[in-house]
Formats: C-alpha cells, sequence, structure tokens
C-alpha cells in the first residue's frame, strides 16, 4: 500500500473515533449558544471548507457538496476531504453578562469515489467524408461523508431566595451526525442527478446541578437528562452545467427530508456531598429511568443555487435555502415555537478550478470570499414582541495547492484549505442575548486515483 493512503486511512480512522467519542460524551465543542437549547440543537449547516457558501452549484474534478448530492456527478478522481476548526468568542446579554468559549474539533470527514464512468464515442462523417468523433460522458460517482448535523452547548444559571438562598447551575452539550451515503448519475455534458441516504444519530444533554452556596452540609442535587436520537435522511437533487463563449452557467437544486426519527430521554438524578475545596462526592442515586419515547419531526428542506463562472479566473455562486420550522415536533421540546429558517448566502472565488491545466506551470491559489445571511427558525418574545433570531457569517480563504504525477504521468491535485471566519447570532438592540464567534477552518483535499491497474509494478 502507497504512503498516501495509509496516511489517508489513519487519518479517516482517527477523526471519526475522535469524532464519535466526543458525540458520545459531551458532542462537538463547536458552541457556546443559549439558543442551542431548544430542539434540537444548532443547526450547523455543514459544507467543506472550500465551498463557502455554495452549496448547490459547487462541483468539479475533485469537488463536491454535502448538501446536493447531484454536485458528485463531475468527479473525475477519488477525492477525500477532512476538516477541523478552531472557534473562539462570547456570548453577551443587555444587562452586561459575558461568557467567553474556546473550542472547536472535526467538521466533516468525506471520501468521494468515481463508481464507473463510460465515454461514449459517436463517429460522424461530414459532406467530404471526413471522420470526426463526438465523446459523450457517462458515470456514476459516489461519496461516503460523516459531518455534524447539529451542535448543543450552553451554560447558564439561576438563583433563588425561597426559601433559602439557592442557584440551579444548567449545562448542555452533544448533537446529532449525519453519516452519509451519496450517489450521482453523470448523463452526458451538461445534467446531473443525485441521491442520498443518511443515518441520523447522536445524543442531546442536559445537566442540571442545584446547590446551595452558603451550606456544603445540604450538599447538590445533579439531575441529568439526555435524549439520544436515531432516524434517516434523504436528498435528492439535479445539477445542470452549460457553457457559452467560454463561460460556464450552473443551475443546481436539492430538497431533503427526514423519516423513522426515534428519541429516547433517560434521567439520571444523584446526590452528591460537597468538599471542602468544592468538590463533588457522590452520596446516592435517587433515580434512574428511560421516562419517554417518541418520535421527533423534523422539516424538509428546499435549497437552490445558481453560479457563474468566467472561464478559469473567477466565479460568482448565489445560494438560498428554506425550511418551514413551524412543523417541528418533540416530546421533549413541545412549547417552543419556532418559524420559517431562509439562508441566503453569496460566493465569489478567484481561480476556481480544482485541477491543474495542462498549459500552466503552477496551479493557482483559489481565493474565496463571502457571506451567509440566516432568518434562523428561532423565534424568542422580548419587551412583548416576537423577535426572530438573525445570523450573520462571513469569511475569506485561500487554499494551497500540491501538485504530484501519477505512475501514468497524470497530474494529481491536492489542496491545504485555509479559512477564517466571523459569526455573529442575534442582537443586544432586542433584548437578547448576542454571540460573537471569530472560527479558523483548515480543510485537507487529497486527491487520488482508485481502481486502476499499473502497468509495471
Amino acid at each position: 500500500m502507497r504512503l498516501i493512503n495509509k496516511v489517508l486511512l489513519f487519518s479517516a480512522a482517527m477523526a471519526v473515533s475522535s469524532s464519535l467519542k466526543a458525540q458520545g460524551g459531551s458532542g462537538q465543542n463547536f458552541t457556546q449558544s443559549p439558543y442551542s437549547n431548544f430542539g434540537v440543537g444548532e443547526w450547523t449547516g455543514m459544507n467543506f471548507t472550500q465551498a463557502g457558501a455554495n452549496m448547490h452549484t459547487f462541483s468539479g474534478a475533485y469537488s463536491h457538496s454535502l448538501t446536493n448530492p447531484a454536485t458528485l456527478g463531475n468527479l473525475r478522481y477519488a477525492a477525500f476531504n477532512m476538516g477541523v476548526a478552531y472557534r473562539g468568542g462570547d456570548v453577551q446579554t443587555e444587562a452586561g453578562e459575558r461568557q467567553t468559549f474556546n473550542g472547536g474539533g472535526m467538521q466533516y470527514l468525506s471520501l468521494g469515489y468515481p463508481t464507473w464512468t463510460y465515454d461514449k464515442r459517436t463517429k460522424l462523417e461530414d459532406s467530404a467524408g471526413k471522420k470526426t468523433y463526438k465523446s459523450t460522458p457517462y458515470g456514476i460517482l459516489s461519496a461516503i461523508s460523516l459531518s455534524p448535523l447539529t451542535t448543543v452547548g450552553y451554560r447558564y444559571a439561576f438563583e433563588n431566595n425561597e426559601p433559602f438562598l439557592n442557584r440551579t447551575t444548567h449545562t448542555g452539550s452533544g448533537g446529532l451526525n449525519n453519516l452519509q451515503w451519496s450517489h450521482a448519475g453523470h448523463l452526458g455534458k451538461h445534467v446531473n442527478l443525485g441521491y442520498s441516504v443518511g443515518r441520523i444519530f447522536g445524543q442531546l444533554r442536559d445537566n442540571s446541578l442545584f446547590t446551595v452556596p452558603d451550606s456544603f452540609d445540604l450538599g447538590a442535587i445533579q439531575d441529568t437528562r439526555s435524549v439520544i436520537v436515531k432516524g434517516m435522511q434523504q436528498q435528492v437533487g439535479f445539477l445542470v452545467q452549460g457553457t457559452l463563449d467560454s463561460n460556464t452557467h450552473s443551475l443546481g437544486a436539492s430538497y431533503t427530508w427526514y423519516s423513522n426519527v426515534n428519541a429516547e430521554r433517560s434521567r439520571l438524578t444523584r446526590s452528591y456531598d460537597l468538599s471542602s475545596s468544592g468538590g463533588l462526592i457522590l452520596r446516592d442515586t435517587i433515580l434512574q429511568s428511560v421516562d419517554q419515547t417518541g418520535t421527533v419531526k423534523i422539516p424538509a428542506s428546499f435549497g437552490v443555487g445558481y453560479q457563474f463562472q468566467y472561464r478559469r479566473k473567477w466565479s460568482l455562486a448565489l445560494d438560498y435555502r428554506y425550511s418551514d420550522w413551524g412543523g417541528f415536533q418533540a416530546f421533549f421540546d413541545p412549547a417552543t415555537k419556532y418559524a420559517v429558517r431562509q439562508d441566503y448566502g453569496l460566493t465569489f472565488t478567484l481561480n476556481p478550478s480544482d485541477e491543474k491545466a495542462r498549459n500552466e506551470r503552477k496551479m493557482p491559489v483559489p481565493v474565496r470570499l463571502g457571506g451567509v445571511w440566516s432568518e434562523t427558525q428561532q423565534v424568542f418574545t422580548s419587551a412583548g414582541q416576537e423577535v426572530q433570531i438573525g445570523e450573520f457569517k462571513a469569511f475569506a480563504g485561500f487554499g494551497i495547492p500540491m501538485i504530484r504525477r501519477y505512475y501514468d504521468n497524470s497530474v494529481i491535485t491536492s489542496v491545504l484549505h485555509v479559512q477564517a471566519q466571523y459569526l455573529q447570532r442575534g442582537s443586544l438592540q432586542t433584548g437578547l442575548a448576542q454571540e460573537r464567534y471569530f472560527q479558523l477552518n483548515l480543510g485537507f483535499q487529497l486527491g487520488d486515483k482508485w481502481f486502476q491497474r499499473r502497468k509495471f509494478d
């Protein structure tokens, strides 16, 4: 086995192990948001670092999107993608309270590969008897991906003076993951159709700790409620591309729905003694049970995107996504009101091609910038008025190409993508919490050729 394949397999095993371990315990450590305390958590809208906000038309020889499976249709090489991120920031309230946050972890893990390709050649003959051939490509392309669908992380406390001073601290963690298996059919030069099926799994945890600050003798009560969620996600999509005057126009769309989503809530209540150093010493288990099971209705979503690419110089992509969260239902969150979520994305990219052209001495460095404005699904009442939480992201990044020759002298491209992102959610002007985060993303895109027999060992 070649060294590059060993590196890929080792990295994949380590990333999957770390992700599943984190999800089973405290979950992806990506947020400290009080808004993630509702429903199934904070919606990540996860995609590859190099895609920016392009969810529906990001497609190439090594590139595809996690949102539209039809973008797999242009894949010509095996492409391994892994993303990690660091996030730091703060959460502020109108009263001046402030919490800082530092976290991060694995964002996604994906392996895309051509399953079957066929190049149909048609013989053409003009009036002078000159023969030419027309080539029409067909293929089936596949990918398996793991990424967080939602993330949960919050910490807040309440104090009460009745019947004596006491404090209850709530800490949340967890989130939902999505293990996807995607396929796309490449139907000629202009049309791709795609389908994916995903396994949704994860845990949402809320840990409340009741203490009496002025008395060590009364101890503490810890009440942990965990909700295990399992289900299925399915996606269908299309991508249509055409070239006019050496410029490429792309139109893509996708539809996502969820089925057989079930949840099981368990509860563990324990009493503790408080040590003089402030630590907890287990005294007794008061309650341990599975108190409720039921179904969860996650709303379907629809998205569409358009991209204009000027030769190999630059591209501009517009993206829109719609999801009616008014239909969300879960027995563990029966009273929260939700609204329609809408996401608007813009991505500008210099040197958007993901492979080196034959006439280029060096592959140009891809540079991208853009932003996303979201009207999230969360609605709260402040000063007697309903406020829908808004979210804004701005990002800028670049890629570092790494070129190597394959045994048949073909050129294989790998790229290290670096991206900085600023996110703001909520506003102090509405009387609700405001979050601000800075995020640094690293995306590893490694290209290779698989399932090809060498002429010489």
